[in-house]
Parts: structure tokens; sequence; C-alpha cells
């Protein structure tokens, strides 16, 4: 596509000059002379891109920068001089213009930034488009969360999805969907049509992770051709979320912590200070007070990431969410597949409730793909599942039960029967009748109630909510 140019220069010569350059690249330009043409250009005229002289006649570019910034907080502005200095690239920077550009005849420079501009108002676009789908993807109502632990889970994220600020430590087991999860808290948040970049700490290069995360100006090192914007730049209004943060090395951590605490970045081999606008999140599978404590991890980034922690619960305390969690994967693995199953036969729904599931969601989605492509027919049945699976299935199913409890003594005031049937009543039935017989024999009294129950007052109150 065509990008449109709005080209703020004094100098007539300069102004056509490049003009005429830039259309010859591809780029449908517009010219102003002054700053003042240009704010009244900017009225009807609305540029992707605006070139703008640093040094003009009354209105600086400086000056006309800050008031575009005031009407146009999106338009991507490249600040352009040609005897220009330090100061007045800090002060173009922190203004927000999107990069400082010495003139030159030839205009590499220029066309190297504009190609980086581009680059960028496509992502946005790219972005833009994916939004309304990705908001339904990660919907929160889409969630299937039927257990006490994934309810009480989701109630923090609603919470959390309406600040647009708090850092987020995501918390879990291998597997849960802690990413998937950070996604929901983005795509919910008011921050939702912005992008929402994900670092994967382990897989960058120790010596590449500040140029991919802050970026490098032109010959900061070997290689370094031109200047290119890092994640944080390109996640500019959104989300960063950092993956299996635990494994990021100490070095590393120092350089992170400066840029949540200060709220700013500088390239690699840059001066200027650029601000980041961002919500910070992170995941890991790690325990970080262990790796805190073993010296592994630096105290002081853990507890900026540790502003609210959530802990996704593992599969198997999830146990009434099994069956429809595998039908959903099941639909989506059949249409991917283009395979003709539709439904899960009770065989296949037996072997996967007594299935401990170690891999946790992860590993539940892959079965079902796998289980899927060697399916013949319309049903899912647990011959379908690979051999070791039904084998330790099996194998749980035959384990040795525990010793009985022995039989209450009728005549003991302390002792409490509940009567439970096997296919009519569940554990929660059978939790519920416990606590209301306690509560009886404690007068209504909670607090002696929860003593005797072994837990606390708080916990008390909240298992009586989930059951109300």
């Amino acid at each position: 596509m065509a990008w449109q140019l709005l080209l703020v220069e004094d100098e007539a010569s300069v102004r056509e000059a490049f003009a005429l350059r830039l259309t010859g690249q591809g780029y449908l330009v517009q010219t102003a002379g002054s700053g003042e043409d240009a704010l009244t250009i900017l009225r009807s005229f609305e540029p992707d891109i605006l070139v703008l002289d640093l040094i003009m006649p009354n209105l600086s570019g400086l000056d006309v920068l800050a008031r575009v910034k005031q009407t146009t907080p999106e338009l991507l502005v490249i600040v352009l001089t040609a005897r220009g200095t330090v100061k007045d690239a800090v002060e173009a920077m922190r203004l927000g213009a999107f990069d400082f550009v010495a003139k030159s005849i030839d205009m590499d420079d220029l066309h190297h930034t504009l190609r980086r501009a581009t680059d960028l108002l496509t992502l946005r676009r790219q972005v833009q488009l994916h939004s309304s789908q990705d908001a339904k993807r990660y919907a929160i109502d889409r969630i299937i969360a039927n257990s006490p632990a994934m309810q009480t889970f989701m109630q923090q994220v609603r919470e959390l999805a309406k600040n647009a600020r708090v850092t987020v430590l995501l918390q879990g087991e291998t597997g849960t969907g802690k990413q998937y999860m950070g996604r929901v808290i983005h795509f919910n948040s008011p921050r939702a049509d912005k992008p929402c970049m994900e670092v994967d700490c382990p897989s960058i290069p120790r010596e590449l992770f500040e140029s991919e995360l802050f970026g490098h100006e032109k010959g900061s090192f070997t290689g370094a051709s031109g200047r290119k914007c890092g994640l944080l730049e390109l996640a500019e209004g959104g989300t960063v979320f950092f993956d299996e943060i635990g494994d990021l090395p100490l070095p590393l951590q120092a350089k992170l912590l400066r840029v949540i605490e200060e709220r700013t970045l500088r390239r690699v081999g840059g001066a200027a200070t650029i601000p980041v606008d961002v919500r910070f999140m992170a995941a890991t599978n790690r325990d970080l007070k262990d790796a805190v404590a073993k010296g592994e991890f630096r105290e002081d980034l853990y507890y900026r990431l540790n502003v609210v922690t959530l802990t996704v619960p593992p599969l198997r305390e999830r146990s009434d969410e099994i069956i429809p969690l595998t039908e959903q994967f099941l639909i989506r693995s059949a249409v991917a597949l283009k395979k003709p199953v539709r439904t899960l036969g009770a065989s296949a729904q037996a072997l996967l409730r007594q299935y401990r599931f170690p891999g946790n969601i992860r590993e539940l989605s892959n079965l079902m793909e796998r289980a899927v492509l060697f399916c013949q027919g319309t049903t899912l049945e647990a011959a379908n599942f690979p051999s070791e699976l039904q084998g330790a299935s099996q194998a749980l199913a035959t384990v040795s039960p525990e010793p009985p409890m022995p039989e209450p003594d009728a005549s003991d005031p302390t002792a409490v029967q509940i009567s439970f049937r096997v296919g009519e009543h569940s554990l929660n039935d059978l939790e519920d009748r416990i606590i209301a017989e306690v509560l009886q024999r404690s007068d209504g009294n909670k607090t002696l109630a929860a003593k005797h129950l072994g837990i606390t007052r708080w916990m008390l109150d909240r298992r009586r909510k989930q059951t109300d």
C-alpha cells in the first residue's frame, strides 16, 4: 500500500527535493513550509507519518511535535535536522517522536527510519485487525470454570483485567495455561487494542536479549546496520509478557528491573531515554521465593513482579472441568484435522476421569489431538488413546486402598456420622453436610467450628459461600 506522509520543511529547495525522492519511493507526499501551515493541514489531512524539520522560524519542530502529540498521540513523527544536538534529540524523544534523523543528500537514514515506521504501522494494523477475533477467543465468559478453585481464580482475573497498569506474576505447574491466562487478562483490559508482546526468556540468547527487548542504534555492535525498535517499544500502550521469567540470567534481571522501576529504556548504543507505557506480566513454574533464597533470582526484581500473584490451578484440582475441556479440544482438533469425530464415548470419559494429568491442560490438548487423528469413527473411545495412558489409569484404579477409618462409636459425642450413597451424593455434598453438622454442634460459633474442622475462619466462610 502507499503510505501518506506530511513533510514539513521551511527551505523550499530542500522540501521539493525530499518530496520528489520520497514520491519516487512510493510514498504519497504532501508538504508544508512552516509549523503553522502543518498544523492547519493536519486539521483536514490524516497522514500516516509526519516528517518534521527541527529548526524553523516561529513554531519550531519541537513546538509542532508537542501540539501534535496532544491532539493525535498515535501519529508517528520523525524529526529531521541538519544541526541538531543530543539535547534536541533527547527532548524530541521525550515529547514522543518516533525517531530523530540527520539530514543527508542521499537520505539513507531517513529511508531506513521510514521503513521501520511503516513496519510498526503494519504491525499496528494487524493488531487492530485481529483484536476483535482475539477478544472473542480470550473472552472471560468462554473459559470453563466449574471447580471452586477455578471460580476463585477467575474472579481474581476479572478484577485484574479492569486495571491497565498493575504488574502481574502468574505461577503454576508446567502446562496449566499461564501464558493463555496472561492473554486473557490483556484482551479483557483497557489495553486490548494494543499489542501483547511475549518474551520467551529461556530461548533468547543472552547476547541478544538487550537488543531484542530494548532495541539498538546503528553501529552499536557488529551487524547493527540500522536502528531497531525493541519489543518494549513495539508494545507501546499494550502488554509485555515474560514467559519463564525464573530462567532469566541474573545480569539481565538487573537490566529488566531498571525498566520496570523507571518505566523508561535506552536502546543499545543510544543516549536518549525513551518512556515506556506498558503493563508488565510474567510467568514461571519455579518457586521464585526459593530461587531468591538460593541467590538465583534478584529479590528486588521479585518484589517488583510480585505486585499481584495468581496461581493457576493444576488440572487434577479441576476434575469437574476435565470432560468439558476434553469436548472443547475434541471439536477444535476435529476441525483442524478435518476428521468426522464429534462425540466423546463413555469409555473415553471414564479413562480421562481416572488420569492425573501431570502435564495439565497442555497434555490434555496434545492427547486429544493424537486421539482424534487416529480415530476412525465419529465417537472417540478409550482405545483411541495411547496405551501408556490406559496403563496409567488402570494402575491408578488398582492401587490398594487406604485402610478404612474405624467406625465411629454412636455413643461418642464427638463423632459425626454422615451417610453417603454412591452415584447419588457428591464429595461437595459430603463436605457441606459435615460443615453444617459441626456448626450445629458449635451452637453457630464459626470460630469454634473452624477450629474443630482444622481450618481457618476465613476458609470456613469461603467454603460456605461457594455452596450458598
